[in-house]
């Protein structure tokens, strides 16, 4: 699902929702809210990395390509409603994932000059986390006393943590053995999604939501790597 179907999809959501004739019956909001969820980051990608280092009086150079599944997600966010339609949320994300990894090495020869041997390697439990802070703009649409929906978009920081895949090489051979680095980089992004809640008591309830929160961040040995993506998932709400 792209960014623009799910634009799309929110769209039409905030439309039948404020259409809906029972928003006169609402109780009157409350306003500290509080939702806890757990769901999944859906993508799946491939980051790809390169390293090198001077050998033999040459330079290795080692490719690696590591494949991130989509996982587990725990989300927490709290907020202040200071209109009755609208408010601002803060929320925590975290997420982790194992995956495989391939290598891919050109190992000069230690008694030739441009002879290198080309090596390969594979890898598992290749970790990738990421820690994402939201920052959310919230507009909450009353559909029945007991249900509502939010809309909410702004900013999103992350904090990844990746291994990346590089070799090391015995001395006087052209093999490789495979090591791992773990590198870290800050990135800065947007989030959109929606809440629908519903209220079995005034003060806790449930929900669903629906969010896209993305940037793209750089490490020292791999650019432009992606992080967050489509995220689903329910949970626990309270309001105060």
């Amino acid at each position: 699902m792209n960014k623009t179907t799910i634009l799309a999809v929110l769209t039409a959501a905030l439309s039948v929702a404020a259409s809906s004739p029972a928003m006169a019956q609402a109780q009157q909001p409350t306003s500290i809210f509080v939702d806890v969820n757990v769901g999944a980051q859906t993508q799946s990608r491939t980051i790809e990395s390169s390293t090198r280092f001077p050998l033999y009086g040459e330079t290795a150079i080692i490719n690696a390509a590591q494949s991130i599944g989509g996982g587990a997600l725990f989300d927490i966010s709290g907020g202040y409603r200071f209109m009755r339609k609208f408010g601002v949320a803060l929320g925590v994300s975290t997420f982790s994932k194992s995956g495989e990894g391939s290598l891919v090495a050109s190992i000069p020869s230690p008694i030739a000059f441009n002879r290198p041997a080309a090596v390969t390697s594979t890898a598992t439990d290749v970790k990738h986390k990421e820690l994402g802070t939201h920052v959310m703009f919230v507009y909450f649409v009353p559909v029945l006393t007991n249900f509502d929906v939010s809309v909410f978009a702004g900013p999103s920081f992350f904090r990844l943590t990746q291994d990346i895949l590089s070799a090391t090489v015995p001395t006087g051979t052209q093999t490789i053995s495979v090591a791992r680095q773990s590198q870290k980089g800050n990135a800065t992004g947007a989030n959109a999604g929606i809440n629908f809640n519903y209220m079995f008591r005034p003060n806790y309830g449930a929900g669903l939501f629906l969010r896209y929160a993305g940037a793209t961040a750089d490490l020292p040995s791999a650019a432009g790597v992606k992080v967050g993506g489509l995220q689903v998932g329910i949970g626990l709400r309270a309001r105060f």
